[in-house]
C-alpha cells in the first residue's frame, strides 16, 4: 500500500514538473489532457478518491489500535508487532 502512495506522489510530482517546464508541445498536451479529464467528472472523482483514502486511513488506524491493545494486554510488544505498528503508522502519516 505504501508503494501505491509513493507511485501517486511521484506521478503528481512528474505532472507538476511537466506543467512548470515550458517544453512546447508536451506542456500543451498535458494541459489539454487535464482539461478533458476534469470535464464534468470532478465532484464524483474527488468524492470517490476521498472515500477510498478515508477507508485506507481508518484501516491503518484500526490496525495501530489493535496492535497497541495487544501490547497492553501482554505488557510488552514483540519485535514483529513493533515493525507492524511502525509500518501502519508510516502508512497513516503518508495518507
Amino acid at each position: 500500500m505504501i508503494q501505491l502512495l509513493f507511485l501517486v506522489l511521484f506521478a503528481e510530482g512528474a505532472l507538476a514538473f511537466l506543467l512548470l517546464v515550458k517544453i512546447g508541445p508536451l506542456r500543451e498536451l498535458v494541459i489539454k489532457s487535464l482539461d478533458q479529464l476534469k470535464m464534468g467528472k470532478g465532484p464524483a472523482t474527488v468524492k470517490t478518491i476521498a472515500g477510498t483514502m478515508f477507508v485506507i486511513l481508518l484501516s491503518s488506524l484500526m490496525s495501530i489500535v489493535k496492535i497497541q491493545n495487544k501490547g497492553a494486554k501482554l505488557g510488552t510488544m514483540s519485535p514483529m508487532d513493533q515493525v507492524l505498528w511502525r509500518t501502519h503508522l508510516l502508512e497513516a502519516s503518508l495518507i
